[in-house]
């Protein structure tokens, strides 16, 4: 590999939340279904695939219509408003009527319950086991996501968001995104740690964790489990990971730390 790792001890590690810490149980397409299903809408109108197909017009439309999950829209909106209307335009898109759409109970809370919780989401194997061996080593620990503050309660209901050490930050905290350095920035700055080797950010989108971590300054780990991926990955069946610092699992990653603490 073409980028030697760090000998210094490590101080920080930050971590992506969604695929690198945890995964949902259904393809995310399948739950949206789902619920879609239970409240009302004609299963002749939408199958799981339309639904996947509706997501990303009605994900850009809200983009640029109301940007960072409603908070610089004008007026602002709320990222729970923001989201029932997402799910609202991704269903016309995937082809249920309007009528349906208009009177599907709950459709938005129930689906916004669903992925605030462990019912949506799963943590990896080694997710839970990883953070809390960083922890007693006395490694800060935080997140760094493009997300709205919905995610804490994911994190929470996870068991994740109490093992970490420090603040997480989020694209809406900050007003920036991955693989912006703004964010990475911010990041160290709450987390109370220069920027440099040492400073290790771990996820599983190459341009937005591996190569925007690094072009801020921190050391970086582009995490490949074996086996398929989530829909929703940033991720290419065939990618030139040349000169990329890889892990296949976060046990790799905290042998890793434990080397380096050793070795110090």
């Amino acid at each position: 590999m073409s980028h030697a790792r760090g000998k210094t001890p490590v101080r920080l590690v930050l971590f992506d939340v969604f695929d690198t810490l945890c995964t949902p149980r259904l393809p995310i397409h399948e739950q949206y279904h789902e619920e879609a299903i239970r409240a009302g809408i004609s299963p002749s109108s939408i199958s799981p695939e339309s639904v996947r197909q509706g997501f990303k017009p009605a994900f850009k439309e809200m983009e640029r219509q109301f940007p960072l999950y409603g908070k610089l829209a004008k007026p602002p909106v709320s990222p729970e408003a923001w989201w029932a209307e997402l799910i609202r335009r991704c269903m016309l898109h995937a082809g249920a009527s309007q009528s349906d759409v208009d009177t599907a109970t709950g459709l938005g809370e129930s689906l916004l319950t669903r992925f605030e919780s462990d019912h949506g989401y799963r943590d990896f194997d080694d997710t839970l086991r990883c953070l809390q061996a960083l922890k007693d080593l006395g490694i800060k620990i935080s997140v760094v996501s493009n997300a709205d503050p919905r995610i804490l309660k994911t994190l929470d209901s996870l068991n994740i968001l109490p093992l970490l050490t420090c603040p997480p930050t989020l694209s809406w905290d900050v007003e920036a995104s991955k693989p912006s350095a703004e964010i990475y920035q911010a990041a160290c700055r709450l987390c109370g740690e220069d920027i440099g080797e040492g400073v290790i950010m771990v996820g599983d989108e190459l341009k937005a964790d591996y190569h925007g971590a690094r072009a801020a300054g921190l050391e970086a780990r582009l995490i490949r489990r074996d086996g398929e991926w989530s829909d929703g990955a940033a991720r290419r069946a065939e990618e030139d990971l040349k000169g990329v610092e890889v892990v296949r699992s976060l046990d790799e990653l905290l042998d890793e730390v434990r080397h380096r603490a050793g070795s110090s």
